[in-house]
């Protein structure tokens, strides 16, 4: 049958949702809420930037001192900035020409970036040069980067030294790379955990980058989260209370007659009054289920007008283990 909808039917039902959310919390006893901001989302904690930018302080110690005995002269390093950025930003922002190369295996570890103003000094310096010169403003020749491969072998081992006691990388030189050959490695929406370090070698400075993919990244931030002290239970309170709503409870409880069997021709020739006999004795306890489960074995009695079953056993509902009541 089909029916017609009446427009009068909207107003009961808008009065009863209207009902149903009308319980604004006044302000004073509203819970404290945040705004939420979809640009920090993979952004490291206030906890884990602090911890982030500790670690990068040792590792510009680490940096100064092996680049300092490398050169034989005094090098300064300090951490400028740890922040999250995208593959796409990374990558606008390579100078060229420059100087790039990878730290690790499978993919890389890091890419490491190096300002030609401190790479050109440096390599004077390993010629026997004073390290004076002023930078060029042209990429590295081959044999020039064979001859920067023990200066990146040593900013690979700081950074190794200064991660080593949450999280362990594989350093091992990669060689030089083009701006292309980054592109291809980092794709653009991946996440990069950067850190810019100021260099400063002599008379000379420039920045150091390290840029890290999202893997690793999220492996650091993770080992550096705060370990949450253990908030104090209520667990007994909700237990009793749980314990209490479920005393009010109802459940279906049944006392069963065994199975039995009857033939077609028994089943068409009864009639009222007559008694089907049943392949158990009379003294015999029968199983009371509650909720599906046999829990007690009692005797079939009669409490006035009505039957009741008296419990003369209790049964474990915990189901027995394998090879458990075996002799």
């Amino acid at each position: 049958m089909e029916t017609t909808f009446d427009p009068a039917e909207l107003g009961p039902l808008r009065q009863k949702a209207r009902r149903k959310t009308s319980a604004v919390l006044a302000p004073e006893k509203a819970p404290a809420v945040t705004p939420f901001d979809p640009r920090q989302v993979g952004q490291p904690s206030a906890a884990q930037q602090q911890a982030l930018e500790l670690l990068h302080q040792q590792c510009a110690q680490n940096i100064a001192e092996k680049l300092g005995a490398l050169l034989r002269t005094s090098v300064e390093a300090t951490c400028a900035s740890v922040e999250r950025a995208s593959g796409a930003a990374f990558l606008e922002k390579l100078p060229e020409p420059g100087c790039l190369a990878l730290l690790g295996r499978a993919g890389g570890t890091a890419l490491l970036q190096v300002d030609l103003s401190l790479v050109f000094p440096i390599l004077d310096r390993i010629l026997g040069g004073t390290g004076q010169d002023a930078a060029e403003t042209r990429g590295l020749t081959e044999i020039e980067q064979q001859l920067f491969e023990p200066v990146g072998q040593s900013m690979g081992q700081a950074l190794q030294e200064a991660w080593h006691p949450v999280l362990k990388l594989d350093t091992a030189w990669g060689g030089g790379l083009l701006k292309n050959d980054a592109a291809a490695l980092l794709p653009p929406a991946d996440n990069l955990l950067v850190a810019t370090f100021q260099v400063r070698v002599q008379e000379t400075q420039g920045q150091l980058v390290l840029a890290f993919p999202s893997t690793v990244a999220s492996a650091l931030l993770r080992r550096l989260a705060p370990q949450e002290s253990a908030l104090p239970t209520s667990a007994p309170r909700d237990r009793s209370r749980l314990q209490e709503q479920l005393l009010g409870s109802r459940l279906e409880a049944e006392l069963l007659l065994p199975r039995s069997t009857v033939s077609i021709r028994q089943l068409c020739g009864l009639q009222p009054g007559d008694v089907v006999v049943l392949k158990v004795r009379a003294d015999e306890l029968l199983p009371v289920r509650v909720a599906g489960r046999e829990m007690f074995r009692a005797s079939p009695v009669r409490c006035g007008s009505q039957r009741g079953a008296q419990v003369q056993q209790t049964l474990s509902i915990v189901p027995k283990k394998e090879g458990e009541g075996k002799q």
